[in-house]
């Protein structure tokens, strides 16, 4: 992406200080702010509210985030859901398998606790009227087909892992017809109104208020009074965005762009306070590109995946009052070549001509070994045989659920985005591979195929030797305009890990600060596993609102007693 193309533009002020809270005429007060309403932040409200804490929640929007439009599955073992499907599972394994996945990220402790805290959280978010199937499915997809509920998610069924942890199928699909992340959020939503959580929307924070001492104490903010017609215009360019630009990069952040003149323009100036807390879950920074490109810029031209609102704004807050930022070139590429199966039967190449991964291998594995390959290139390899047949394989058939998400774009590539050559001399002089290194891939995997073994453990139903005639390519480069692959960065502020308060470069919290979700360093930003930013989102969620509420609740008690 050039310089002079569109990006979310930064738009955090730095705190505003006052001596203290009786400097500002408050909008509204609450034990806890929520400052951003997807996943992590209803968690938190709810939590802090279940915990005697009142609490008000903000967001740019009509809340929900990237949950809503997430596919709603969450990660956890040990779980009654999986025993009725007869699965024998429990948090050790599920312990097990994560470790290989996400290293130090975190604490050892700290992903026990995850673990061990999975299926306690289902109960949690059942208890709030969020459903669960136990229907398994036994195969491997990247989403689990119509009528199942339960399947594997990650690289479970690698050799590798399963040698270490027993493959259990852990990814956990809220109850609901198609992708149903915005069932979570809505549900949750409705249970934390019940409750007495105060909601405004249209609501977008861009300043921190703190006090002489330096603690948090609300929150700065532009809001659109309900009824007015900027508020209206404002909702229909989301509403618009998250129909179909969001998939445009262009366009979408031509349209936040749009979206942040006119908050400028028409929006109020507002003040918010925090009594205890201030909870940060705002997001990731998938679109904010500049941010993308200093800190990750291996994906610079990766399609973003959420919302305009995933800006980074969160990051940027903590910031300015000193939080520290981890694991910010950590980010998850979803790269699926399967279906159909004649994509993970052939061989995935580097420039160099060479294999660098199991082409079966979990789709977010495959994303991120491609990133490491020369210039971010690589090429699924197939014969003329197999094109023909995945051709055939990707034609829609009657009543198929999910057709537009998963097979939809593989059609595309066999029609657009496949090149041929009728030699692999000719294919990689057109697509700019090494024809050398190219010839002894495809003839050191056929003759590995043939004697049924892969060097990277590739499934043996996988291997088929590629055939001699027409080959073709197909281009699954990180920055494939072609086949675009969707992002989403995962790293963020960093956490006390027992509380999910904001730390400085130092270490020291940052009083009356927390952050949660992929606003905060969590368990994905090691890894992404299918179902475990939603998983982390309601732990860390969780968390944050259980110790800012501790605090609020702790002072009323000593204030009643003095």
């Amino acid at each position: 992406m050039m310089n002079d193309e569109p990006h979310a533009a930064a738009y955090v002020k730095e705190p505003l200080k006052v001596d203290g809270a009786d400097d500002l005429q408050w909008r509204d007060s609450a034990d806890v702010l929520v400052v951003g309403y997807g996943g992590a932040g209803v968690c938190a409200a709810l939590q802090a509210r279940e915990k005697g804490a009142s609490v008000i929640a903000l967001d740019r929007f009509e809340g929900g985030g990237a949950t809503t439009l997430s596919g709603g599955i969450v990660y956890a073992g040990g779980t009654p859901y999986q025993r009725e499907g007869g699965v024998d599972d429990n948090p050790e394994e599920m312990y097990k398998y994560l470790k290989m996945e996400v290293g130090d990220v975190v604490r050892d402790e700290t992903l026990r606790r995850f673990c061990e805290q999975s299926s306690e959280n289902l109960a949690w978010l059942e208890s709030h009227g969020v459903g669960f199937g136990s229907r398994v499915f036994p195969g491997k997809r990247s989403y689990p087909p119509k009528g199942y509920d339960i399947y594997f998610s990650g690289n479970e069924f690698a050799p590798d892992y399963a040698r270490a942890a027993h493959a259990a199928p852990r990814g956990h699909k809220v109850a609901g017809p198609g992708y149903t992340g915005d069932t979570l959020f809505n549900t949750l939503n409705d249970s934390a109104r019940g409750k007495g959580t105060t909601f405004y929307s249209h609501c977008v924070v861009d300043r921190l208020v703190v006090d002489a001492d330096n603690r948090i104490i609300g929150v700065e903010a532009i809001y659109f009074e309900p009824g007015t017609s900027a508020r209206e215009k404002h909702l229909k360019l989301i509403r618009k965005v998250n129909a179909y630009q969001r998939f445009i990069e262009k366009s979408a952040l031509k349209a936040a762009a749009r979206v942040r003149d006119l908050e400028e323009q028409a929006g109020e100036r507002v003040y918010f306070r925090a009594d205890k807390a201030v909870i940060l879950t705002t997001g990731s920074f998938a679109f904010n590109r500049e941010m993308v490109r200093r800190y990750a810029p291996k994906f610079r031209n990766a399609m973003p995946l959420g919302t305009i609102s995933c800006d980074g704004s969160g990051l940027e807050l903590g910031a300015s009052v000193g939080g520290a930022l981890g694991y910010m070139d950590s980010v998850t590429a979803w790269r699926s070549i399967s279906p159909p199966t004649q994509f993970v039967q052939g061989i995935v190449v580097n420039r160099e001509g060479r294999r660098f991964v199991a082409e079966d291998v979990y789709l977010g594995r495959l994303g991120h070994e491609l990133a490491q390959q020369t210039e971010q290139r690589a090429w699924v390899i197939i014969d003329g045989k197999a094109y023909w047949s995945a051709y055939k394989d990707t034609i829609p058939q009657p009543g198929e659920e999910g057709y537009l998400e998963f097979r939809g774009p593989l059609l595309m590539n066999l029609l657009f985005n496949a090149t041929r050559g009728k030699t692999l001399e000719k294919l990689g002089e057109k697509c700019g591979i090494e024809a050398g290194g190219l010839r002894q891939e495809v003839a050191e995997y056929n003759s590995r195929s043939v004697a049924g073994e892969d060097r990277f453990g590739k499934k043996q139903s996988n291997c088929r030797p590629i055939d001699d005639g027409a080959y073709y390519a197909i281009d699954i480069s990180v920055g494939s305009k072609k086949f675009p692959c969707p992002t989403i960065p995962m790293g963020g502020l960093k956490v006390d890990e027992e509380t999910g308060q904001v730390l400085s470069e130092s270490g020291a919290p940052i009083e009356g600060l927390y952050a949660a979700g992929r606003a905060a360093v969590g368990i994905p930003s090691g890894f992404y596993v299918s179902g475990s930013s939603l998983a982390d989102c309601i732990f860390s969620g969780r968390r944050a609102g259980a110790a800012a509420a501790q605090v609020a609740v702790a002072d009323r008690e000593r204030a009643a007693n003095a």
